[in-house]
């Protein structure tokens, strides 16, 4: 096994790549009592036309399908997978994001049975149509949840108003005309392509034995045979610089106003500043909570002039080509609210002393993070996701920060490209 040391925070991660190409991450913590484990597949609602590299052309399937088969993949022809774990005390459940479908288990016990089964159920295939027919219903309710959830409308109304190509604009789970003509072909073909062991990856954190648990695992495995590897081709998606619309109000269950603005910023704007792309990604992030944060300025400006009820909900990610900042919250006043972030976003700074500041409560919380078995799990996987390997000297990286560059990636965020939305009252009828 391949140790992967984490500097300043005496932790351990142990790598091995199993000849099917399945990577393992264990991270063991004896420090608490139960353990988190993971089975995590890359695959999720973006990638909707896709080939193994044999094939000659496409396959298009309905948005959502990623998100379908992480549901029925939990059938099992002796019942719902689910209930196993249930009977040995621990927890199940999956989620499905952008970009990786993940099975998870959290457990006290039996920790042999728990890692067998999490194997077991997810590699074994047993779709029918009448399976997927009897899903439909359950999918398409937790659809309409998604559609009548504000937090879920604002922002999905503002990814359609930013992109005019991208899947992002789509709910992960789709729409229900997408449930209702996902087929079993479509499924086939999904997990066929994207759940072959070197697509996927294992992570276990918490109180385990590392060395048993990679047995374990290869044990498993050893039973099982796979095909070759497929080389898979995601469809390329050119996404043009220009939002679709600047601005929108849409009436929603709402009391008080909700307004989400979006920046859309090309990431060849950073490529000149010469740094790798966690640093990039680690200074926006700082620099975002340094503008927009729980100690900024304008939060406490717009809190004093009762022009927001609470804070300012800052986020960013990153998609293939392109940096999105989400600054949202709620306000009696939108167009006021407006008004004043277009004004901060036209001189987006920090300072030497912000600088060292972010980086110090940065580093405190990159060290408490260990303590959180699941934190730590995401964290592993959001590396694998994003930046293709684990990114285990982020200590060193914060440190390695300077002033100087920290300017030039504030000075690159702007509103060149904005979106705006608002969720204002329904009127009574």
């Amino acid at each position: 096994m391949q140790k992967i040391k984490y500097p300043k925070v005496d932790e351990i991660l142990y790598k091995e790549v199993l000849p099917s190409g399945l990577e393992v991450y264990l991270l063991p913590n004896k420090n608490v009592k139960n353990f988190y484990m993971t089975f995590s597949t890359k695959f999720g609602s973006l990638y909707t036309e896709f080939k193994k590299a044999s094939a000659a052309s496409y396959t298009k399937i309905p948005d959502g399908v990623a998100h379908f088969l992480e549901h029925i993949t939990f059938k099992m022809p002796d019942g719902d997978a689910s209930d196993y774990f249930a009977n040995l005390g621990s927890e199940s459940n999956a989620y499905t994001s952008f970009k990786v479908t993940c099975y998870e288990v959290y457990g006290y016990d039996k920790f042999k049975e728990n890692l067998n089964y999490l194997l077991d159920f997810v590699q074994t295939p047993c779709y029918t149509s009448k399976m997927i027919e009897a899903e439909k219903g359950i999918i398409a309710e937790e659809v309409k949840m998604c559609e009548d959830n504000t937090l879920s409308l604002l922002s999905y109304s503002l990814y359609r108003n930013l992109f005019s190509k991208y899947k992002y604009s789509s709910f992960v789970c789709g729409n229900v005309k997408d449930v209702k003509s996902t087929t079993l072909k479509d499924i086939e073909n999904s997990y066929q392509t994207f759940y072959h062991p070197s697509n996927m990856f294992i992570i276990i954190t918490g109180n385990f034995n590392h060395e048993e648990a990679l047995a374990i695992i290869e044990e498993n495995q050893a039973k099982k045979k796979f095909e070759n590897a497929p080389e898979i081709k995601i469809k390329r998606i050119n996404e043009p610089n220009k939002v679709v619309k600047e601005y929108e109000e849409i009436p929603a269950n709402v009391e008080v106003e909700k307004v989400n603005i979006g920046l859309k910023m090309p990431l060849s704007n950073f490529s000149k500043l010469n740094i790798s792309d966690i640093k990039r990604d680690i200074l926006v992030n700082i620099i975002i909570n340094s503008n927009f944060g729980r100690t900024s300025e304008i939060r406490e400006r717009l809190i004093n002039g009762n022009i927001i009820t609470d804070g300012i909900i800052a986020s960013k990610y990153i998609t293939d080509d392109y940096l999105i900042i989400e600054l949202s919250a709620e306000t009696p006043y939108p167009q006021r609210y407006i008004s004043i972030m277009k004004e901060k976003l036209k001189k987006i700074t920090i300072t030497k002393e912000e600088l060292e500041i972010k980086k110090r409560v940065a580093i405190s919380n990159y060290i408490l993070s260990f303590d959180d078995i699941e934190e730590t799990s995401y964290n592993i996987q959001s590396d694998l996701v994003n930046y293709g390997q684990v990114i285990h000297n982020i200590y060193d990286i914060y440190n390695e920060l300077d002033y100087s560059t920290a300017e030039e990636v504030a000075k690159k965020i702007n509103d060149k490209n904005m979106a705006i939305v608002v969720l204002v009252p329904k009127e009574d009828k």
